[in-house]
């Protein structure tokens, strides 16, 4: 059973369908209800009750526990106590004694149908309100997390008793279950931030005992036992205790030197007189120290779990335990070698500390095994690694998502971080299968639609990756900047992360790899989607993979230069996505790809409206964060195409092979030019990196003296590390569009020089795609990008709704009669190039002859109109003909002003 307080969310949907049975009467005592119809049973996600339209619908049951019928005709139903009548019973409504009413919910319904509410109900908890015809509240029912196909109602029915149930939708509910049959304590405070000190009253439902805990620890009947309310104050200032720990990485790790920021936790749990234990609730009270803007400015995660999931030497999931014992015995831990580097080492804390950071198997004073190598318990995978907990997040200082989850340490090397990355999994045996909440403000949108994704069952706390103990957001970064591309890349959200109280510093929340994504993103059938990781299937069968190898070995074992063998390769790959992925990854000279980190996906069945259900393999995006001058080797004029020829796996060997195919070394050309054009520029770049450093630097700073990683090879301390890190990263960008356009001609051959093309256009009036971009935006009205002469571009004008092109505007190049009006043209740069996408009122049509302004009448305005749309500083004019000869030209503005001044 979940926390019963109320959490208003966005509502879903509500359609009714009204169905009346009869009822046992049962002897629990009667609800003060008006006539005694109350809210029986609620059930925000429904997926075996069907109504009758066999939609499966949320649904409110209605219960009359009086001796007589009661008409409810004009009673009103709602999710918003301010508008009590969203839904209004049709004149005839009523409830027989004993007899229920069922309410199903669907707002896409109720659009359309009159008996269907236009209101829906949250899984993750509302208030619902039901008023009679008189404008009096008649009852009224918070519910909070509920998992898909569990209601929340009373049991007796009728009895004001409320429970998590099994769903019995017009019929007698039935006895809870398990935990549920114990009700939640309930806390006079709920999660939140105060100012001040809190005396917390814990409520035991009747008959019940109330047991507590204050360090994150499971809650039995062995722990402290409540008996009075409970003082709560800042504990920042007392002792750390798992920030104190040191045995989380093979490389030595360095305890905070004073005490961190701290939440106070309370969990409880109720026992009844059958020694039935309810749920654990879990609260978060931020008081005094942690209760500023600091904090109540940006995300903050609540992770608990009972400390020994974590910590303890046999299943603790975030030490090096007893596997890191049994696999590497008595060898002498790098973080204790004197050969070593001070602290964490520098970026990437997992490191330890490099003898030559340019070699990554070289270390000073020891040649043993790499420590991020060494198995340890925070190593291991699968679900027996998995281990629940308690998530809160809050946003603006409220709490906006609570509930159970699963966790699970999730990255490669930077598992020796001593801050950690989560994989956070939503289970139905949690509690709740999704999150359902926004948690990229608006950026995760659906490919078909562009509505935001708010539904997840499963998010990553990640660390920095590879970049902890750097800037910590290249990633984020990274990702920005390619979010529009024809690939699956992961939206980001930075938070801050308190673990079992303590604080644990920033985080990036992001998207998880996984079918969950292609589901949201591309509406791949989760049935049919496939994810092939660093060689692995991620998702799938073990076909796929093979499937995969085979592509990736025949373009590696065959010429590609061959027609034939490039159109095989072009009928299961979606080349352009493939070409955008790694002409990112190039551009960022990622040194830890394409070998590591590169991932596939498709569907692997077709599905008929969707493009993206064509069974063609496209690319997934991630950690993309050991480049971009992460370390020397990563630097702004290193050829990356060098590197990927010198390695041996399949993937690099594809690409290379590839590169022989003219067609497909064109497109590639074409597109990284785009990229340095577009996703790439300055004030791009520089956009994105500032606003990082502007919202998060002090976070960071703060993270890199929490976890030590300040003491690495910059040295000057964290603000000097972050610094020094922050400067590589804007001196790699600043200078690697140069660096790569002397790669591309040294080895793809790349000639010709650099001319311009600007393209003006009105993003209201119309998209202008030059090559793989499309110019849309607010700040594409006038756009100029560098091609090499030898380059042939491809530009089409796409006039919005209402609008129709008209022709193209150009200097610096001759075009023919046909190429000014055809929307798509090709061609290539002999010098600079202004052109202009003019577009018409395709729908503004006039019936006075000269109003070219399209308001009815002729007049001056329609001059001003006429010379504006000449001399193409106006996009649009209504449908007229001045003198009636088929074109718009001087000769019509000639005879306006005539006939103006006739008047």
């Amino acid at each position: 059973m979940k926390n019963q307080s109320l959490r208003k969310t966005a509502a879903g949907i509500l359609s009714l369908a009204l169905v009346f049975s009869s009822a046992d009467l049962f002897p629990a005592p009667v609800k003060a209800a008006a006539g005694g119809v109350s809210i029986n049973e609620v059930c925000p996600k429904n997926s075996t009750y069907k109504a009758s339209d066999n939609g499966l619908y949320d649904w409110i049951e209605l219960y009359n526990n009086s001796g007589s019928s009661v008409d409810i005709s004009g009673w009103g139903l709602t999710d918003k106590e301010s508008t009590p009548y969203r839904f209004t019973f049709p004149d005839g409504s009523s409830i027989p004694a004993g007899g229920r009413l069922t309410v199903f919910c669907d707002s896409t319904a109720g659009e359309t149908n009159k008996a269907i509410a236009p209101f829906g109900l949250s899984a993750s908890g509302e208030t619902l309100t039901l008023t009679d015809k008189n404008g009096s509240k008649v009852d009224e029912i918070t519910f909070s997390d509920l998992a898909a196909d569990t209601s929340y109602g009373q049991y007796p029915d009728g009895s004001g008793e409320y429970y998590v149930l099994g769903c019995t939708p017009n019929a007698k509910n039935s006895a809870p279950e398990g935990s549920n049959a114990v009700r939640l304590p309930e806390f006079s405070s709920d999660s939140g931030f105060y100012s001040s000190d809190i005396s917390l009253t814990i409520t035991a439902p009747s008959g019940c005992t109330v047991y507590y805990t204050t360090d994150g620890s499971d809650p039995t009947t062995s722990s402290e036992k409540y008996s009075s309310p409970i003082k709560l104050s800042d504990p920042s200032s007392q002792p750390n205790v798992y920030s104190a720990k040191t045995d989380i990485s093979a490389s030595s790790v360095t305890a905070p030197r004073e005490p961190v920021d701290k939440a106070a936790i309370i969990r409880a749990v109720a026992v009844d007189s059958q020694g039935r234990v309810s749920d654990i609730v879990t609260k978060t009270y931020f008081i005094g120290t942690t209760d500023t803007s600091y904090y109540k400015g940006m995300k903050v995660v609540s992770l608990v779990t009972d400390p020994d999931n974590l910590f303890d030497y046999e299943k603790g999931i975030y030490v090096k335990g007893k596997v890191y014992d049994e696999k590497n015995g008595k060898q002498q831990d790098p973080g204790q070698n004197p050969g070593q580097g001070p602290g964490q080492g520098g970026p990437g804390g997992m490191w330890g500390g490099f003898g030559d950071w340019g070699d990554l198997g070289g270390f000073g004073g020891w040649n043993m095994v790499n420590p991020w190598e060494m198995e340890a318990n925070y190593t291991q995978h699968g679900k027996e690694w998995e281990r629940p907990a308690s998530f809160e997040l809050f946003e603006d200082g409220k709490s906006v998502v609570s509930q159970g989850v699963g966790i699970r340490i999730k990255g490669a090397a930077s598992r020796n971080s001593a801050q950690k990355s989560f994989n956070v999994y939503s289970r139905t045996s949690y509690g709740k299968d999704t999150f359902e909440y926004d948690f990229f403000d608006g950026k995760a949108t659906k490919k078909k639609n562009g509505k935001v994704i708010d539904s997840y069952d499963g998010i990553t706390l990640r660390n920095g990756g590879n970049d902890n103990g750097g800037t910590f957001f290249r990633d984020s970064v990274n990702q920005s900047l390619v979010a529009d591309r024809n690939m699956a890349v992961e939206t980001t959200s930075e938070c801050l992360v308190f673990l079992d109280g303590e604080f644990w510093g920033i985080y990036q929340i992001i998207e998880r790899v996984s079918k969950d994504y292609l589901k949201s993103h591309f509406g791949i059938d989760k049935s049919t989607a496939v994810i092939i990781k660093n060689g692995d299937v991620e998702e799938g069968e073990d076909s796929d993979l093979q499937d995969w190898e085979q592509l990736a070995k025949f373009c590696a074992d065959n010429d590609m230069s061959s027609d034939s063998n490039y159109s095989q390769v072009c009928e299961k790959l979606d080349i352009q996505s493939y070409i955008d992925y790694f002409a990112s990854q190039i551009y960022w000279n990622n040194a830890d790809w394409p070998q590591n980190n590169f991932a596939v996906w498709r569907a692997s069945a077709p599905e008929e409206g969707n493009p993206y259900s064509d069974g063609k393999w496209r690319m997934f995006l991630f950690d993309t964060e050991f480049a971009s001058g992460y370390l020397s080797n990563t630097g702004a004029n290193d050829n990356a195409f060098d590197r990927i020829k010198r390695n041996d796996d399949d993937e690099s060997k594809m690409f290379i092979s590839l590169l022989k195919n003219k067609s497909f070394l064109e497109q590639f050309e074409l597109t990284m030019m785009d990229l340095i054009n577009y996703n790439f520029t300055d004030e791009k770049v520089t956009d994105a990196i500032n606003y990082y450093d502007k919202n998060f630097r002090q976070q960071i700073v703060d993270t890199l003296d929490r976890f030590g990683s300040g003491n690495s090879m910059f040295g000057g301390g964290s603000e000097q590390t972050y610094n020094n890190a922050l400067s590589t990263e804007k001196n790699f960008f600043a200078q690697r569009t140069n660096g790569v356009l002397q790669n591309m001609q040294r080895s793809l051959g790349l000639t010709g020089d650099t001319n311009s093309i600007t393209v003006n256009s009105q993003p209201s009036e119309g998209t202008v795609h030059v090559n793989t971009i499309s110019l849309s935006g607010d700040k594409d009205s006038k756009w100029t990008g560098k091609y090499y002469s030898d380059q042939t571009l491809t530009i089409t004008a796409e006039p919005k709704e209402g609008c129709v092109f008209s022709g193209w505007d150009a200097s610096g190049i001759e075009l023919t009669d046909a190429q000014m009006t055809n929307p798509t043209i090709q061609l290539k740069l002999t010098g600079d190039v202004n052109l202009t996408a003019v577009y018409s009122a395709g729908n503004a049509k006039t019936s006075v002859k000269g109003d070219y302004n399209g308001d009815g009448e002729f007049g001056v305005a329609d001059l001003v109109t006429l010379q504006s749309f000449l001399v193409g500083r106006s996009k649009r004019i209504a449908e007229t003909d001045m003198i009636e000869d088929g074109k718009t030209n001087a000769f019509d503005l000639g005879a306006v002003r005539k006939e103006l001044f006739k008047k």
